[in-house]
């Protein structure tokens, strides 16, 4: 094609985004935030944080396995749902100011507040990682939108799940880490593990790069939570907790497109104590891998850094023993990461666009919720044939050829 003809940069990263956005658009002729009634219809995950935090306010000695648990969110929810505590104690810390008003409107807050905050998270990443203002700022006006409208999405704002609010602790970790503010990288990776364990994996990715800074400080924030929730409520919840967890066997069920639930799917919930060795042994493989390919093709460019980041990322979701779709708003750093890299030079163009397109197909393959009726269809094929597991494993060695092709450029925008 002739070079005249050829789109630039910038209009095809806009081009792909705003087909994105529109198909987004396209798939929910009923959107959760058109609904008038959604604070009733809606927040199912959301009430499994409200209930537990009043539990533990109104001084329940067991949150987490007791039929007192069960009985008391059934009355709290006017026999709708029964739920029990499904996160460390210190995690409720959060909810207390939103447990003290009705669940309707604290239900509300918490999903307006998640976007803003996801918000928030888009505009410093793509400030960071692209250099052209106007570029940044309409990736972030497009990738706002997809935070609203996309299926991953989608599913947060319905169940009343904290993806968004995970999605600005991630990029609040690496904007702060690649700046060299260790302990603000530190507490928002702390918060980042309180909201969904697996982020844990991230603090390797310190370590590797020499900054153990980032964890002490994550180490730090989590301890002094711990003990405040611990002087709040009792310590008691933890060894409950531990319990809990122990008992917790990996879920089967289709729209879990982790590799544990696959696993699990394929050879039954009863054999979950070999697969928690088997987990186990993966992640220190996968930890032993990513160090190494870490140590060959880490560099100091935002991008590279950005991409290696993304590689411990995706490990962590899918070797995490549930990986749901509402989960899956994290592959927005990879996606600004390969966003950067089509922006930088004709080189990577079109790379970083096969890259933005990879997760932009895995964003509206997935979703559960609020669909017309031939993409439920898809979205359940989707889960049938653990697509979704696939495309994060395509994203992962998307990400780690990403990384080689840099190392392999002499080109000052590969590290510059």
């Amino acid at each position: 094609m002739d070079a005249r003809l050829r789109p630039s940069a910038m209009a095809s990263i806009l081009a792909l985004l705003v087909c994105l956005v529109c198909l987004g658009l396209y798939s929910f002729p009923r959107h959760p935030l058109l609904l008038p009634d959604l604070s009733e219809q809606g927040g199912y995950d959301y009430f499994y944080f409200f209930a537990t935090t009043r539990a533990l306010e109104a001084g329940l000695q067991e949150v987490y396995l007791s039929e007192e648990m069960a009985r008391f969110s059934l009355e709290l929810s006017e026999n709708r749902w029964e739920v029990r505590g499904n996160h460390p104690p210190a995690f409720y810390l959060f909810y207390r100011p939103l447990a003290r008003m009705d669940f309707q409107t604290g239900y509300l807050i918490h999903m307006w507040l998640g976007l803003g905050l996801y918000a928030v998270g888009v505009l410093l990443l793509c400030r960071m990682l692209l250099p052209d203002p106007r570029l940044a700022w309409t990736v972030t006006a497009l990738l706002a939108a997809g935070g609203v409208v996309l299926g991953p999405a989608v599913d947060n704002l319905w169940l009343g799940q904290v993806g968004h609010h995970l999605t600005f602790a991630l990029c609040m970790v690496f904007v702060l880490g690649a700046s060299g503010r260790p302990a603000g990288a530190g507490f928002f990776l702390a918060l980042a593990v309180l909201l969904k364990l697996y982020p844990a994996l991230l603090a390797l990715y310190y370590l590797r790069r020499g900054n153990w800074q980032v964890v002490a400080w994550m180490g730090g924030t989590l301890t002094f939570l711990g003990l405040a929730a611990g002087f709040v409520w009792g310590f008691d919840h933890y060894a409950h907790f531990l319990e809990w967890s122990t008992r917790t066997g990996y879920r089967s069920v289709l729209s879990n497109q982790s590799l544990m639930g696959l696993l699990a799917w394929l050879f039954g919930e009863q054999s979950s104590p070999g697969l928690k060795v088997l987990n186990l042994l993966l992640l220190v493989g996968a930890s032993v891998g990513l160090w190494r390919a870490g140590s060959l093709w880490g560099g100091s460019s935002r991008p590279r850094q950005l991409l290696e980041f993304s590689t411990w990322l995706l490990a962590s979701t899918l070797l995490a023993p549930l990986s749901w779709a509402h989960h899956h708003l994290v592959l927005l750093l990879p996606l600004v990461a390969f966003t950067a890299l089509a922006g930088h030079s004709q080189e990577n163009r079109a790379f970083g666009l096969t890259g933005m397109a990879l997760i932009c197909l895995t964003w509206l393959l997935e979703g559960e919720v609020v669909t017309r009726d031939w993409v439920r269809a898809l979205h359940y094929q989707v889960c049938l044939w653990r697509v979704g597991l696939v495309m994060l494993g395509v994203l992962l060695a998307t990400c780690l050829v990403g990384m080689a092709r840099l190392s392999g450029q002499d080109h000052p925008q590969a590290e510059g």
